[in-house]
């Protein structure tokens, strides 16, 4: 029983680090990353349409690293649809947002306070191209220069991701976490 109350207690503290600060509100197309920096999850870039990929996240905050695994998989049309899981197979969270529609989320652990659309931003931030992001994101620029992009403004540099043969890691240093990806080898 005591391994059980550690997997949910794990799964809360994932998905609190994984819908950064929701202290910020989120309308249905729009992410605050921060009070005054939006980012546009209505759309997603034509050449993702057809894509799939499957990760293992490393999430960690405070000094604290949580494993999940991630099935992600955008269709013909541009739909999204993301299964969460512990490490173990245990689903947590399904996620299916339509092309221009609304983000709709099916818990399959008791969580609460989750907003899926920041699971949704920090996931584009990562894989849609720079070019498609710059126009989606409202008070900020975001920059790639070899294998480093960020997103900044005139008060300094809010996210970096750096990507490598291996991983890429997400550096939220607003909201100090940080989450790296590492591709499932198939």
């Amino acid at each position: 029983m005591s391994k059980l109350i550690k997997y949910v207690v794990c799964s809360v503290f994932i998905f609190a680090v994984l819908s950064a600060c929701t202290s910020f509100t989120a309308s249905k197309n729009r992410v605050y990353l921060s009070p005054n920096i939006q980012l546009n999850i209505n759309s997603v870039p034509a050449q993702m349409f057809n894509k799939s990929w499957q990760h293992v996240l490393y999430i960690t905050n405070q000094q604290k690293t949580h494993i999940v695994f991630a099935q992600l998989a955008i269709n013909d049309k541009g739909a999204i649809k993301l299964l969460l899981m512990t490490v173990q197979g245990f689903p947590i969270m399904e996620l299916e947002k339509p092309l221009n529609g609304p983000v709709k989320t099916r818990n399959m652990l008791a969580v609460e306070g989750i907003d899926p659309h920041y699971i949704l931003a920090d996931i584009a931030l990562v894989h849609w191209p720079v070019a498609f992001l710059q126009k989606q994101l409202e008070g900020a620029l975001i920059e790639q220069v070899g294998s480093n992009r960020q997103v900044f403004n005139d008060e300094g540099t809010f996210i970096t991701i750096d990507y490598s043969d291996e991983s890429t890691t997400l550096n939220n240093i607003l909201h100090q976490y940080q989450i790296t990806f590492k591709k499932v080898e198939q």
